[in-house]
């Protein structure tokens, strides 16, 4: 049987997660590559296709879990044409938060895009979170 952890521990860590996410000068953001995904900290192999910058705070606790929030309502720039296969989301002070899979909104991956079927992205376009929850 798996360790369970209580609600109110479950809620403790995704307010740490929350803070750690916060933390820094800066916004936290999500950054979308076309690269193979590497182990956790590694060089990502290329530039982002594109810079998601979340809201501050970048996303909001509820019954669900940890909601991220996108900061422009209508998108982040996509700077490079690519297919995004993997993201990193980092902190404020450029710690890394987390790594994981890039898919559309009907996908499994941890990091999910809104308005696309697929994750092709075009550059001059705007990319658009879409729901990403922690639990």
């Amino acid at each position: 049987m798996a360790l369970q952890i209580s609600a109110a521990h479950s809620l403790a860590r995704l307010a740490g997660t929350l803070a750690f996410a916060d933390a820094g000068v800066q916004n936290s953001r999500i950054r979308l590559y076309a690269t193979q995904q590497p182990n956790l900290g590694q060089d990502p192999g290329d530039l982002p296709l594109v810079e998601i910058l979340l809201a501050k705070p970048c996303g909001e606790i509820g019954v669900t879990g940890l909601q991220l929030i996108q900061a422009q309502a209508g998108g982040d720039m996509v700077s490079m044409t690519g297919v995004a296969v993997w993201a990193r989301w980092i902190n404020g002070n450029e710690e890394i938060v987390a790594d994981g899979v890039v898919s559309d909104g009907a996908g499994e991956g941890d990091f999910k895009l809104a308005g696309t079927t697929g994750t092709q992205l075009y550059a001059g376009a705007r990319a658009l979170l879409g729901q990403v929850t922690l639990i």
